[in-house]
C-alpha cells in the first residue's frame, strides 16, 4: 500500500501538470483505493496513464479499468458530493465504484450494475474484500433495456462507462431533478461524452467532447468476422469523423453513406470475408488483397465497383478510426516509471 500511495502521488502530480481536472476530492479517493485490489493483471499500464485490464473471457473479450485521466475526467464532470446515491452503467472493475464510494461517503450510496455474469462475480468479489466499500451493491441487469432490480430513486447522478447509441428509457425516467447522466453517446468507432441534465419535465444536453469507449457488455468485445455489417459501420463513422474535421467533400460523404447502406442491405447470413483481419490488429484493413478484385464475395463486388475514388481515402478512413491516442499522465523521465511513449492505444478518448 506504501508504494501504491507514492506511485499514486507521482501520477496524480502528473495528471494536474498536464492539465487535467482534479480536485482534493478525487485525489484523496485514488490515494485511498488500491488499484491492485481490482485486477490481478500488471499494474504498470495504469501509472502509464493507459487503460488496465481487469478480465478477460473463453472467447477473447477484454474489459479494462479506463486510464486515470478519463476517470478523473468523468469523477470531475458528475459534480459528486457527500450523500448523492449514484448509479454505474458498466462495471470497470469496481474501481470507480469504490472511488466514488469514498466521495459520497457512508451516507451517500452506489449501485453497479452490468449485464455480464462474469464482470458482476469478479466486482462483488473484489468489492466485498475492501472494509470501506459496504455503501457499493452490484447488480446483475438483464440486458440494457431491461431496468435491474431495486435502483434507488430518485437518481442524483449516473455514469455510463461504456459506448451506447441512447441513454435506455428505463434510466431516464429514475432521475430526479437536477440529476443528470455523463454517458459516450454514439457508435462503435466513436461517441461524444454527453452530460444530459434533467430540468423539471426537460432534459439539457452538454456536449463534453469527443471520446472513444468500448461496448458495455463485455459479450460485445469477443472478436467478430469481417461482416458486410462491420464494414458499413466503419465507413459510416468514417464519414462522421471526416466530416466533423473536415475533411471530406459532400460527394465523397454521400458516396461513404451511400455505400454503407447497401452493405447493411446485403443478406445477413452472408459468409464472413475471407479476410478477418480487425481494428485491433497491425496493419489494419487493406484493400491490396485478392478478395476485393476477385469476383468470390458480394461484398468484394460492391468495394470493387466503387475503387476509382474508395481506394484513395481507404487508408485515410482506417486512421480515422484506428485512434492512437496521448497518456497527459504518463511519466517522462523516472528510474521507477520509465517512459513507454507519448501513444498508445486507450479504451478511451479526451481529445
Amino acid at each position: 500500500m506504501v508504494e501504491h500511495q507514492a506511485r499514486t502521488r507521482r501520477l496524480i502530480a502528473r495528471l494536474e501538470n498536464a492539465g487535467v481536472p482534479m480536485d482534493s476530492g478525487i485525489s484523496a479517493a485514488m490515494r485511498s483505493v488500491d488499484i491492485g485490489v481490482y485486477t490481478d493483471y500488471e499494474l504498470d499500464p495504469f501509472w502509464h496513464d493507459r487503460p488496465l485490464v481487469f478480465l478477460e473471457t473463453r472467447k477473447g473479450g477484454v474489459k479494462t479499468i479506463s486510464a486515470p485521466h478519463m476517470i478523473c475526467t468523468l469523477l470531475h464532470h458528475l459534480e459528486l458530493a457527500p450523500g448523492q446515491e449514484v448509479l454505474i452503467l458498466g462495471a470497470k472493475g469496481g474501481y470507480i465504484a469504490a472511488l466514488i464510494a469514498h466521495i459520497v461517503g457512508p451516507e451517500g450510496g452506489v449501485v453497479v450494475v452490468d449485464p455480464s455474469k462474469e464482470v458482476v462475480d469478479h466486482v462483488r468479489e473484489r468489492i466485498s474484500s475492501v472494509a470501506d466499500t459496504h455503501t457499493v451493491r452490484v447488480r446483475k441487469m438483464r440486458q440494457l433495456t431491461h431496468c435491474p432490480p431495486q435502483l434507488p430513486e430518485p437518481l442524483d447522478r449516473v455514469l455510463v462507462t461504456g459506448s451506447l447509441e441512447s441513454l435506455p428509457n428505463w434510466l431516464e425516467s429514475r432521475m430526479g431533478d437536477g440529476g443528470f447522466t455523463i454517458a459516450p453517446i454514439g457508435g462503435r468507432f466513436s461517441q461524444h461524452l454527453v452530460k444530459r441534465e434533467r430540468v423539471g419535465e426537460d432534459w439539457l444536453d452538454t456536449d463534453l467532447g469527443g471520446v472513444l469507449f468500448g461496448p458495455v457488455d463485455i459479450a460485445d468485445t469477443e472478436p467478430e468476422p469481417l461482416s458486410a455489417n462491420t464494414l458499413a459501420e466503419l465507413l459510416r463513422e468514417g464519414a462522421i469523423l471526416g466530416d466533423e474535421i473536415g475533411m471530406f467533400n459532400e460527394e465523397i460523404l454521400r458516396r461513404l453513406n451511400e455505400l454503407s447502406s447497401n452493405l447493411e442491405a446485403l443478406p445477413e447470413n452472408l459468409e464472413p470475408l475471407p479476410d478477418t483481419t480487425n481494428l485491433e490488429d497491425e496493419p489494419p484493413w487493406t484493400l491490396d488483397s485478392d478478395i476485393w478484385v476477385d469476383d468470390i464475395h458480394p461484398v468484394a463486388d460492391l468495394l470493387s465497383a466503387e475503387m476509382d475514388w474508395l481506394g484513395d481515402i481507404w487508408q485515410l478512413l482506417i486512421t480515422l478510426v484506428d485512434v492512437r491516442l496521448m497518456q497527459p499522465g504518463r511519466p517522462e523521465t523516472d528510474d521507477d516509471e520509465e517512459s513507454i511513449g507519448g501513444f498508445g492505444r486507450h479504451g478511451d478518448l479526451i481529445p
